[in-house]
């Protein structure tokens, strides 16, 4: 077949996954963002330890990035516009957890996706030096964040969309004036202490899993090729992938950004044979580590 040909039989396959309301999604990012900002007053009242509620609230992160990357997409209310607002609803409030307003977002990850791994254009580059040190990690953390920021400015603030930079300026205020609140209404220098921590440490996590392990060595530039699949054997591939929330199958991301993440598996189970005669970068975890599947390997 040629990769044409290869590309339909693809698209065939993913459109089987499209358009649906992503009900899942809705729940992570609603429960995410409650329990996010449940946490602070919890450890304030005596309920949860510090050391519990920190990690627990950077995992969070995790999680409601998962919402709002799916909303940055529409992949939320799928071809339900009706319910397009719920999408809306679901990529502000995960927002409001990263620090990071999904107006702002939504133009700099659809860059990510233009320009994948290029390193003068793809606004997630600043992620590929985050397992150098343990000061890399922080620091590309609070880049990835700051970038939202800037490339909103840089790349959408002039255009006049009065609206738009709107809802961008209410999204700040709403992400400030929330964490204010909560300063103010708990013990300050714990909820202060909870914010830094579940804020760069959760990055950290979310530039590791979602980004940097998925698109390293940052060399290759090109649908199919630019990001990579990671699976284990037997049981254990639905272990890792339920606790990375799919994010080892990104690869399905980049070529059907539509499709909700629970799909990834199911969909890479049927386009797998193609993937792999398309150059893609897929690997097995095992006993020696990642090992790359070829097309005589997966037969």
């Amino acid at each position: 077949m040629t990769d044409q040909e290869l590309d339909i039989k693809a698209l065939e396959q993913a459109k089987r996954h499209m358009g649906e309301f992503a009900w899942l999604t809705v729940i992570l990012g609603i429960a995410a963002s409650g329990l996010y900002f449940s946490l602070p007053f919890m450890v304030a009242t005596g309920m949860v330890p510090f050391l519990v509620a920190a990690p627990a609230m950077a995992v969070l992160t995790y999680v409601a990035y998962t919402a709002l990357h799916e909303a940055a997409h529409g992949s939320v209310s799928g071809s339900r516009q009706d319910l397009r607002w719920v999408n809306e609803l679901v990529g502000y409030l995960s927002g409001l957890v990263l620090g990071i307003p999904l107006t702002a977002h939504r133009h700099e990850h659809l860059a990510h996706h233009r320009h994948t791994n290029d390193p003068e254009a793809d606004p997630d580059f600043v992620l590929s030096d985050l397992t150098r040190s343990p000061f890399a990690a922080v620091r590309a953390a609070a880049k990835a964040i700051i970038q939202n920021y800037s490339y909103y400015r840089k790349h959408r603030w002039g255009l006049g969309n009065a609206s738009q930079n709107r809802n961008f300026c209410l999204e700040v205020v709403a992400i400030v004036g929330v964490r204010v609140a909560i300063v103010l209404a708990t013990d300050p220098l714990t909820a202060l202490a909870l914010f830094l921590v579940a804020g760069l440490g959760g990055t950290v996590l979310l530039g590791f899993l979602f980004a940097n392990l998925v698109h390293n060595p940052y060399q290759d530039i090109g649908r199919y090729v630019d990001t990579s699949t990671i699976i284990a054997a037997g049981p254990m591939n639905t272990v890792m992938t339920w606790l990375w929330l799919f994010q080892n199958y990104h690869s399905i991301h980049h070529l059907f950004p539509r499709v909700p993440f629970y799909r990834y598996r199911e969909l890479f189970d049927a386009i797998e044979p193609i993937m792999l005669a398309r150059g893609a970068p897929i690997y097995r975890l095992g006993r020696s580590g990642l090992e790359r599947r070829t097309a005589s390997s997966a037969a």
